[in-house]
């Protein structure tokens, strides 16, 4: 249960300790004074919407703190739970003063806490809302029934997808599969080989420029060689004037010795230069084929890659879509067996699941139907009806639909088409008694609206009843109501030095007669203060006889 509920700067709340009770707890007080103030800042524990405009005026943060005292061994062993909200900057939650993520916060609060917000029987008109009440309230093997649904109808969907896409896209797969099959089919023709278009480049080069390569490479050679002034004839030439000079200074030895092998490397020089004017030949049409060949390549290269190299990648990549594109047609048959399978599977747990929705739904009918009687509604029937849809859901195939009659001898019609806001009101509570969280404590805001006299005091002891097995805490303006809990807080808003602040505090005996009676006439009367004796005197018996 709740120990103690802790607030700084959240709200009009500047620091704020509140130690709570087992049992019945109720918190009353004027109109404004921040009764829901305490339920808001449980929904923050719970993993509620964080609002920096929920900080306090002139502060840069916000904390709200609960402790607790576990009674019951199945929980986790959980201290406390904080959040602190700030102005700038990400909000930290906390268990047990260690960072968590919020989802962890939330999984972990909803196991310690239920909220049920003054709004909360607005919620019965949905239908959703409706379904998720019931199956709220399904046992361990539903809950795992229900699991095991989602799970499947989830992967069922998958398939459903992929398989529509596979059937819808056969005309775009074969277009594409055409064009796969054209584009490779071109580039293979080609033969392309890693590096050709370089050297067939060099080569149309040299024969584009054959004359001017020729008649240059013959003039160097008739230089080099074979004229009669030859460089290579004037350079033995001048080896042998050296060599006789060396005969009388020996130092000319070296000069003539590097001027002879000098020679040489030309003489090797003219004879590559010889071979080569030998081997150049020009073939007639070479070039245009040639020429031919490298428009191709450049065509290629125009529609698939920027180099011979990135053509061949290209064709590998689109080789192997091709073999998927081959495959779909196998793809599509083995998804089509595979969503068979699935849904034949889904439609035997759907059909479970159905079947304890119905069990579930026709007990909770009858125990709601018996809640409600001393709620001022003795002849009011509940009924909640399961009938089948035609096809899967997210949720099954159900359709699920909360049925009531307020009056003898009226019939049953939806809830959200004829209950009246007290009524929806007392539908919720006895839902909320009959389906109780497991959560050890329950938090009740103004649920209660809607209704007064003899009804509001059902209520009070419906609530009691519940607070026999689980921690109530109940944000109520019914004195009837308030009459019934075990302890009593009162919510006041004091202004002081131009600031406002909000006070809880625990009332004793008297104090708690004078609230019952404000609370019954707006004021504390003699009459009023005699009327909460009784109130209280009542509820006392009552306690006494449970």
């Amino acid at each position: 249960m709740i120990r103690a509920l802790e607030l700084q700067d959240f709200a009009i709340v500047d620091a704020l300790r509140l130690e709570l009770d087992k049992g019945f707890n109720v918190l009353s007080g004027e109109t404004g004074a921040g009764k829901s103030i305490l339920i808001d800042a449980l929904a923050l524990l719970l993993g509620g919407k964080a609002d920096p405009n929920v900080i306090r005026s002139g502060s840069e943060e916000a904390l709200v703190q609960a402790e607790f005292q576990l009674m019951f061994p199945h929980l986790p062993q959980i201290n406390s739970l904080s959040r602190r909200l700030k102005t700038s900057g990400r909000p930290a939650a906390r268990v047990d003063g260690e960072i968590v993520k919020l989802s962890e916060l939330s999984d972990i609060g909803q196991t310690l806490i239920s909220i049920y917000g003054q709004h909360a029987a607005q919620t019965l008109m949905s239908a959703s809302e409706q379904r998720k009440c019931l199956d709220n309230a399904l046992d361990a093997k539903g809950f795992k029934l229900l699991q095991s649904y989602k799970e499947g109808y989830q992967s069922c969907q998958s398939l459903q997808k992929e398989l529509a896409h596979l059937q819808q896209s056969s005309r775009e797969r074969a277009q594409r599969l055409d064009m796969i099959n054209f584009q490779l089919e071109e580039i293979r023709l080609a033969k392309l080989k890693p590096g050709e278009d370089l050297k067939l480049k060099e080569r149309a080069e040299s024969l584009r420029y054959a004359e001017r390569i020729t008649q240059a490479s013959g003039q160097a050679l008739e230089l080099l060689s074979e004229s009669d002034k030859s460089a290579i004839s004037q350079i033995a030439e001048a080896v042998r004037q050296l060599e006789n000079a060396a005969r009388y200074q020996k130092e000319l030895e070296t000069l003539a010795q590097e001027i002879e092998n000098a020679m040489h490397s030309l003489e090797a020089s003219s004879e590559a230069l010889a071979s080569f004017l030998q081997d150049f030949e020009i073939v007639p049409g070479e070039l245009e084929q040639l020429e031919r060949r490298l428009s191709k390549i450049d065509k290629l290269k125009a529609k698939y890659g920027e180099d011979i190299e990135a053509i061949l990648d290209y064709a590998e990549s689109i080789e192997k879509e091709q073999l998927n594109l081959d495959g779909a047609d196998d793809k599509i048959a083995h998804l089509q067996e595979e969503v068979f399978r699935q849904e034949q599977k889904l439609e035997g747990l759907a059909r479970e699941l159905s079947q304890a929705r119905t069990k579930l739904a026709q007990e909770l009918s009858l125990k709601v139907s018996q809640e409600l009687r001393p709620l001022g509604m003795k002849h009011a029937r509940f009924e909640i009806l399961v009938s089948s849809l035609d096809s899967f859901g997210p949720h099954g195939k159900d359709q699920i639909q909360f049925l009531f009659s307020a009056n003898l001898g009226e019939a049953l019609g939806p809830l959200n088409a004829i209950a009246s806001g007290g009524e929806l009101s007392r539908v919720m509570l006895a839902l909320n008694v009959v389906t109780a969280s497991d959560a050890p404590s329950l938090a009740f805001d103004e649920v209660d609206a809607g209704i007064g006299g003899q009804t509001a005091l059902a209520v009070g002891r419906l609530l009691q009843r519940l607070a026999e097995n689980k921690q109530i805490l109940v944000v109520t303006h019914l004195a009837q109501v308030a009459a019934y809990a075990n302890s009593h807080f009162y919510v006041e808003k004091l202004e002081q030095e131009g600031r406002t602040f909000t006070r809880i505090r625990k009332l004793n005996h008297r104090e708690r007669e004078h609230e019952l009676a404000r609370m019954l006439s707006g004021y504390v009367t003699e009459s009023s203060l005699a009327h909460a004796r009784e109130l209280l005197t009542e509820s006392l018996v009552v306690l006494s006889e449970s």
